[in-house]
C-alpha cells in the first residue's frame, strides 16, 4: 500500500498549514491487500501490511467556494452525530460551545491556520463551526430519543 502526501485547495488557495498540511492518504494498494472502514464520515483505508510514502502530492480540489464548505459541513455534522449518537455518546450546549471554541483555536493558532491568509481563518471557522453543530446535533438527538420514545425505531 502507498500513502500519497494530498496537498489540498480551500477556496482559493492551497492549505500548507492548519492541520491540512502533511496530509497522507493511503490510496494505491494490490486488489485484496486492504479494506475501507465502516465510518460514515471520513472513510479511510485499513491496509493489511506496510504503508510506504510516495513524496509528490496530489492535488486536492477540496472546496472551490463556501457553498460547499457550508454543505459539506452541514452534511458531516449531521453524519458525525448520528455515529456517535449510535456509540452510546453524550453531548450538551456547553460541550458543544468549548469543543467548538477548541478547534478553531487549535486549527488556527496551534497548527499555524493563520500562515494560510484569509483561507486559514476561514477553514479555522469552519472547524470550530462543524465541531460545535456536530456536538449540538448529537444533544438534539438525545433530547429527541428522551421526549419520544419511538424515535429512531
Amino acid at each position: 500500500c502507498f500513502a500519497i502526501p494530498r496537498l489540498s485547495w480551500y477556496c482559493g488557495r492551497f492549505i500548507r498549514h492548519s492541520g491540512w498540511n502533511p496530509d497522507y492518504v493511503d490510496r494505491l494498494f494490490k486488489r485484496g491487500t486492504a479494506r475501507f472502514s465502516d465510518d460514515l464520515v471520513h472513510e479511510r483505508l485499513i491496509p493489511n501490511g506496510q504503508v510506504a510514502k510516495l513524496e509528490n502530492p496530489m492535488l486536492h480540489y477540496s472546496f472551490m467556494n463556501y457553498s460547499q464548505v457550508l454543505q459539506k459541513l452541514d452534511r458531516y455534522s449531521t453524519a458525525s452525530a448520528e455515529q456517535a449518537f449510535a456509540k452510546g455518546k453524550k453531548s450538551s450546549p456547553l460541550k458543544a460551545v468549548l469543543h467548538g471554541i477548541w478547534a478553531f483555536t487549535r486549527t488556527y493558532f496551534i497548527r499555524l491556520g493563520f500562515l494560510d491568509g484569509p483561507q486559514g481563518f476561514a477553514l479555522a471557522i469552519s472547524n470550530g463551526q462543524g465541531t460545535y453543530y456536530r456536538y449540538m446535533k448529537l444533544w438534539q438527538l438525545h433530547q429527541e430519543a428522551a421526549n419520544n420514545p419511538h424515535h429512531g425505531k
